[in-house]
């Protein structure tokens, strides 16, 4: 919520969602723009879809069908807005592209929905090679036909929006009048294709504080299954942060944090609740240091989301998607 009523200020004037959960807190937190349920309505949630004068994604007639009826058993005074989804080449949901002049004949026997948009996605436009943007090339010709055949079956769609923040930042899409960035407003880059060609500020930080500071002579293991031994005697520092807060398993011996401006390596496996990290070299460490793991540390220095993904061997996405609810946020103006 803190968010969506940043980014209203700054001018942004629509909103996509996951869920029907999510759409209805943001309506009850005030935001009165307009708000797409990205993954559609779930059979029983059709009446409060429309109540919260919600839009959402169709991907089948059937979605339709009972949206159409919902809005038409009275009380709820307005029709249900829809965005097409149109399977482009995506593979994951929306009806086939060459479905769609047969679905729009079904469409038009439905009074109380209102076209409102139509929606597809694209696979392959953060892979910069040959064979993503031809893909790439391919999903948007099959998508600009699919728009000719609402209009030639008499639909005028308000929104049509096919870009993610890769193909926002690359492409220039005819007839496209919305996009849907994601992982660049968190300052990161759409992939690794991306590295040098975009100047992103992170806008997220995770962080931490030193709960406790002891020295170890040579030969200590650390953590479970004593994947870390000391090859000197070592300061080490335990942080109460690990995999239940989002900071992944995977980083186990491989992650690396800022303490005091300096990087730290993390020492050992990270556990639910807790982080322990090699600060031997870092000069006047204490307990109550503030440890960023992820983020500008204010001094400089920065550890990126892309460098995470790239120690845990995933993307930064998950990283992003991984800080629990359990971690308190804090908004910054």
């Amino acid at each position: 919520m803190d968010i969506s009523r940043e980014l209203e200020s700054l001018g942004v004037n629509a909103f996509g969602v996951a869920f029907l959960a999510e759409g209805i807190q943001l309506r009850k937190s005030g935001c009165d723009k307009p708000i797409l349920l990205l993954g559609g309505v779930y059979p029983g949630q059709e009446r409060k879809c429309i109540g919260y004068n919600l839009s959402t994604v169709v991907f089948t007639l059937e979605q339709a069908q009972a949206l159409n009826q919902a809005a038409s058993s009275g009380k709820l005074f307005r029709k249900a807005q829809i965005h097409l989804k149109v399977d482009t080449g995506m593979g994951r949901l929306g009806v086939p592209y060459n479905d769609v002049p047969q679905l729009l004949v079904e469409l038009k026997k439905l009074p109380n929905i209102v076209l409102e948009g139509l929606i597809s996605h694209f696979a392959s436009a953060d892979e910069l090679d040959e064979s993503g943007q031809y893909f790439t090339r391919l999903q948007g010709e099959r998508f600009a036909w699919a728009l000719a055949e609402i209009r030639k079956a008499g639909f005028s769609p308000r929104y049509i929006h096919i870009a993610n923040s890769a193909a926002a930042l690359l492409r220039d899409i005819p007839d496209c009048n919305l996009i849907r960035p994601g992982i660049t407003m968190y300052g990161a880059l759409p992939s690794a294709d991306f590295q040098g060609k975009l100047d992103l500020k992170p806008v997220m930080r995770l962080k931490s504080r030193i709960a406790m500071l002891k020295w170890v002579e040579p030969g200590t293991t650390i953590s479970y299954a004593r994947r870390f031994t000391a090859d000197q005697r070592a300061l080490i520092a335990s942080v109460p942060v690990g995999y239940a807060d989002g900071y992944p398993r995977a980083l186990t011996n491989r992650g690396e944090v800022l303490v005091r401006g300096k990087r730290a390596k993390v020492a050992g496996t990270v556990c639910m609740d807790w982080t322990m990290l090699d600060v031997t070299g870092i000069e006047g460490v204490a307990v109550g240091d503030t440890v960023t793991l992820m983020g500008p540390d204010g001094s400089g220095g920065c550890i990126h989301a892309e460098e995470l993904a790239a120690w845990a061997d995933t993307i930064p996405y998950v990283i992003f998607c991984g800080i629990s609810k359990r971690v308190p946020r804090v908004y910054l103006k």
